[in-house]
């Protein structure tokens, strides 16, 4: 059993999966701010990142028959999470092309810490990610970010490792292009 589910506590799964409602706002409230900030990596929009982050755990409260209490919550959650996104980008791909200027005033909030050349560097990281095409941004948050493995993220979305492994190298290569002005002037290491 996964340290995960042991954190969990398989009685306290078991009562979700019963619609113990206490049971489930106890999972909500441990992972409601992880859920979002991967949500948030991948839509690049913070309001539409807290309703896909939300109808996740609706979803999960839904469809808790079909969870299976020897794995961990947060991982079904994480998966449901991140395929909600991918739909939404799909769904709204020129209207996400239009906004891209409220995806920028939506981001993460600004580092009173961050010189300005620091700030401008994290804006050209952001858009470069927000430019990738869905799958590959995703596969790129999860493993970049979120640090997850190859075999986690095949899992999570449902295809081979080697698609995984393909999917990273391609945004890689196409991180590199956008962002070559700042590797060639060291100022950013891929």
């Amino acid at each position: 059993m996964s340290n995960s589910v042991n954190r969990e506590n398989v009685e306290e799964l078991r009562d979700f999966i019963d619609g113990d409602d206490r049971a489930f706002a106890k999972l909500v409230n441990r992972y409601k701010e992880r859920i979002f900030l991967v949500v948030l990596r991948i839509v690049r929009n913070r309001d539409e990142a807290k309703d896909l982050a939300q109808d996740a755990f609706i979803k999960a409260y839904r469809n808790r028959q079909s969870f299976r209490a020897d794995s961990s919550f947060y991982t079904w959650v994480y998966r449901i999470a991140v395929n909600l996104s991918l739909n939404y980008i799909t769904r709204n791909r020129e209207r996400q092309a239009d906004s891209l200027e409220d995806a920028d005033s939506n981001n993460f909030s600004v580092d009173p810490d961050m010189t300005i050349e620091q700030e401008e560097l994290r804006r050209k990281i952001d858009g470069a990610i927000r430019e990738l095409p869905a799958r590959q941004r995703t596969v790129f948050v999860l493993r970049h970010y979120e640090d997850k493995s190859h075999a986690e993220i095949a899992e999570m979305l449902g295809i081979t490792e080697g698609a995984v492994k393909a999917n990273y190298h391609q945004a890689i290569q196409k991180l590199k292009g956008s962002l070559s002005s700042y590797i060639r002037e060291g100022r950013l290491f891929l």
